[in-house]
């Protein structure tokens, strides 16, 4: 046990580090695009990158994974990064967008410990364990962008831009984290040998899981996206302003530990059922509350909070109780659906705000997770079937407790406990 909790601290420190690399250099990317290209038009485009290049290095790294192990996947994320953040550099306006594709894999890297950290703990206890390295993961990227000033200092060193400097930090902070994972003894693959998927097939929990991550990642990512410039269109001063991002970002990962609490307590069907309520109210919220900074920080604390439990519970669903031989390939699934589905929602934002209207955002917002609501509700046969691989108390075979009896039924033949496909008599 004591064993298993210094590899999930190592996790954790990794989660940190990354986090804190990760919003550093996004805090710099739009701000330093913009001085290098003299104009707003560009600003977004090294967030855009990112998110796209964050997308396709979870397939990646998700691929590496299931050749290699996690460790090497993770850290090979960070040095990517690493380079990319060097490029930028040395590179220019090119090299910012060029470089924001490879940073990219650091959040991809980032992103994806969680299911390192729940391959460590009790199945019973993979919410929980995704929800520890989320919360880790606040307390970097809150770090991050409060170190742009200082590490304005280190631009100056290489006669620099001051915001260069921040992709200097991030850079090494990306190789810490990289570094700290290379301690750490190999992650275990040992799992339940239970009925394996055929080939080219994925079971309806795989794209449920995925569809709710992505529809979660959309909204969040669409509605917030314009609720700053809906503010100061309204009159709302940078303070207050900041104050709204500030409280949404802490509703996006203050509450995943109660959020891994709640997908073990209700399964992470249920849960995801609560996250896509709670994304309705939050938008519909959002489209009345006009540009008054009060009410509208309410509801995108209520957004973040929403995002955080279906992520969470989006993330169980998508490996709870899955051989370790398949969890990479989901866990790539679940990612590039929520980088792919971010950068349509970051794009898209900006057009129906131009043409319709922050209000007419907010309330497209609420009808896309509706429409997800009611379709579950409507299948709810289909969606409350249990299956084998749904199991959500499954542990490994060499925990204290016994496995669920379909699992110990399914694990008794010829070669249990090693990753193949099934038994056939």
């Amino acid at each position: 046990m004591t064993e298993t909790y210094g590899r999930l601290r190592r996790i954790w420190g990794f989660a940190a580090l990354g986090g804190l690399a990760q919003s550093l250099a996004g805090a710099a990317g739009g701000l330093l695009a913009q001085e290098l290209g003299g104009t707003d038009l560009v600003a977004g485009i090294p967030a855009t990158m990112l998110t796209l290049g964050a997308a396709g290095m979870a397939v990646l790294l998700s691929w590496i994974t299931r050749r290699w192990g996690r460790l090497p996947a993770l850290r090979l994320g960070c040095v990517a990064a690493a380079v990319g953040c060097a490029i930028v550099v040395a590179g220019g306006l090119p090299g910012v967008l060029a470089g924001s594709l490879l940073i990219g894999a650091g959040n991809a890297a980032v992103m994806l410990s969680r299911y390192a950290a729940a391959d460590l703990r009790p199945t019973v206890a993979r919410a929980r364990s995704i929800a520890s390295v989320m919360v880790m993961i606040t307390v970097g990227a809150v770090i991050g962008p409060n170190l742009l000033a200082p590490s304005a200092a280190v631009a100056g060193l290489i006669g620099a831009s001051g915001l260069v400097g921040g992709y200097v930090v991030a850079g090494v902070v990306f190789v810490g984290a990289a570094a700290m994972l290379g301690r750490a003894p190999r992650l275990p693959t040992r799992s339940v040998d239970l009925p394996s998927t055929p080939a080219g097939r994925l079971p309806s929990t795989v794209g449920l899981a995925v569809v709710v991550l992505g529809v979660a990642n959309l909204v969040m990512v669409a509605v917030m996206t314009m609720a700053p410039l809906h503010l100061t269109h309204g009159g709302t001063g940078l303070v207050a302003v900041g104050l709204v991002v500030s409280l949404h970002i802490a509703g996006m990962f203050a509450p995943a530990v109660v959020s891994g609490r709640i997908t073990e307590r209700l399964g992470p069907r249920r849960a995801a059922l609560v996250a896509l309520i709670l994304l309705v109210l939050a938008c519909g919220w959002a489209a009345l509350a006009g540009a008054d900074p009060l009410p509208l920080g309410g509801a995108m604390v209520v957004l973040g909070i929403g995002w955080n439990l279906a992520t969470v519970a989006g993330s169980d669903l998508l490996t709870a109780g899955v051989p370790a031989a398949e969890r990479p390939r989901r866990e790539g699934l679940g990612e590039l659906g929520m980088g792919l589905a971010a950068a349509f929602g970051g794009a898209g934002s900006g057009v129906v705000m131009h043409l319709f209207g922050y209000p007419t955002l907010a309330w497209l917002g609420a009808g896309l997770p509706a429409v997800l609501l009611a379709v579950l509700i409507t299948a709810s046969h289909t969606f409350w079937k249990s299956t084998i691989e749904e199991h959500d108390h499954v542990r490994e075979p060499d925990e204290s407790r016994p496995a669920d009896p379909a699992v110990r039924r399914a694990a008794a033949g010829p070669g249990a406990g090693t990753a193949g496909p099934p038994h056939r008599p």
